[in-house]
């Protein structure tokens, strides 16, 4: 039947008012986490700038990790808690939503999540591309207008300066630490339900995809050039997806101990209880966790968090060690020789290291050698180079062009 005639059925009716007002709800829920982490992003961007850090880096490393937990809890997390019962009671509040991963959450708060995802694969880009489209037609819009002498012919656009009219073509600069943050949050997301949802990888496949050739446009046609940043950031974010294995697979511990869905047979090699499979009680957390097909995923969850403790242990006590020995004999560490390397082997010419600003002031107080000055005395630099006090001008003719004694 139609959408009109479910409606003008009596015993239609009802079941299309229920599955369109899921349907509105599921979509608005998805609306409203895809404004809050607009809103989550602007007001870390805000913070930020409020903290004072000591360099741009810094600044942008600590925003990334905020706005990725941020966005992930909203994302990812909410559709789950809301449902349990120990987080309501610590709020005053009841539900009568899925509290376990049943049929009933997959028809409720799995279709939203599923929902939000979609959203995420588009909604990123979204305000990107309008700001792209709104930067071209600003230029388009004044070189119509352009004379035949390559003037403007509105008189309130007027650039008196170079460097003014570049600032016009210039796009907004490249925010890396959003990029990063959105990409974490997705796959993030995706992996934790992967076990019992495996459509999420594909969306976060396809939503990686599209955030690569979207950004590799956009920073083409679009953005400015970014800072220098150091590798900290991204060595950040890949030593956060290690705490994505661990998510994964607690995760699907928790999805496949479901007794509704994955009922299994215990370690013990005992029979499944009669109660539990008429759904007289629910099971405890020793029989949801001591099952015979969640033992591989157990072994796997103690190995890699083992070898994650061990490592972050050993790291650090043989840093402490060398160092004790170091501090005993009285000997130099690798530190500083190993950025001096790496220092040297960037090679900067003096024009780009002058325009990128790793270079600033002069190499000698001759204020002849000053550009500034030079262009206000209007001398040469291989006169500067010749002469060293402003005295040294005097009686000579810079007006003309070529300096040469005044007549």
């Amino acid at each position: 039947l139609g959408v009109m005639d479910q409606w003008n059925f009596n015993q239609c009716h009802d079941y299309l008012v229920e599955t369109s007002t899921a349907t509105v709800t599921s979509y608005g829920a998805g609306f409203i986490v895809v404004g809050m982490n607009l809103f989550f992003t602007i007001l870390m961007d805000r913070a930020g700038k409020f903290e004072k850090h000591q360099s741009l880096d810094t600044m942008d490393q600590s925003n990334m990790v905020r706005v990725f937990l941020l966005k992930f809890v909203n994302t990812g997390c909410l559709v789950l808690l809301y449902g349990q019962k120990w987080l309501q009671k610590l709020v005053g509040v009841s539900f009568d939503d899925a509290a376990d991963f049943n049929v009933d959450w997959y028809a409720t708060g799995g279709t939203s999540l599923m929902v939000v995802m979609l959203m995420n694969i588009v909604a990123p880009h979204m305000a990107s591309f309008v700001a792209y489209f709104r930067h071209r037609a600003k230029i388009r819009r004044l070189e119509r207008n352009l004379t035949a002498d390559k003037e403007t012919k509105d008189s309130h656009k007027v650039w008196y300066t170079q460097e003014d009219l570049n600032d016009f073509y210039k796009g907004p600069p490249f925010k890396l630490n959003y990029r990063y943050s959105q990409v974490l949050v997705t796959i993030y997301v995706c992996w934790m339900y992967a076990t019992s949802m495996p459509l999420m990888p594909i969306f976060g496949a396809v939503s990686c995809y599209l955030s690569y050739w979207v950004d590799k446009f956009l920073f083409c046609n679009f953005y400015r050039t970014p800072p220098m940043y150091s590798d900290n950031m991204g060595k950040r974010c890949t030593s956060l997806l290690g705490y994505l294995v661990i998510l994964h697979l607690v995760m699907s511990l928790w999805m496949m101990g479901c007794e509704e869905i994955f009922q299994g047979q215990p370690i013990s090699g005992q029979q499944y209880p009669e109660d539990l499979r008429k759904g007289i009680r629910s099971s405890t957390f020793e029989e949801k966790l001591f099952k015979k097909h969640l033992f591989p995923i157990e072994m796997l969850l103690i190995f890699f968090v083992a070898g994650m403790l061990l490592s972050r242990v050993s790291s650090t006590f043989i840093r402490k060690v060398c160092g004790c020995l170091r501090c005993l004999t009285c000997s130099k560490g690798s530190q500083l020789k190993n950025l001096k390397n790496n220092m040297n082997t960037v090679q900067v010419d003096y024009s780009s290291a002058r325009d990128r600003e790793i270079i600033k002031g002069l190499s000698s107080y001759n204020i002849l050698q000053n550009p500034k000055y030079q262009e206000a005395f209007a001398i040469t630099p291989e006169f500067a180079a010749n002469h060293n006090r402003v005295t040294s001008i005097q009686g000579y003719n810079t007006k003309e062009g070529d300096l040469c004694i005044a007549q």
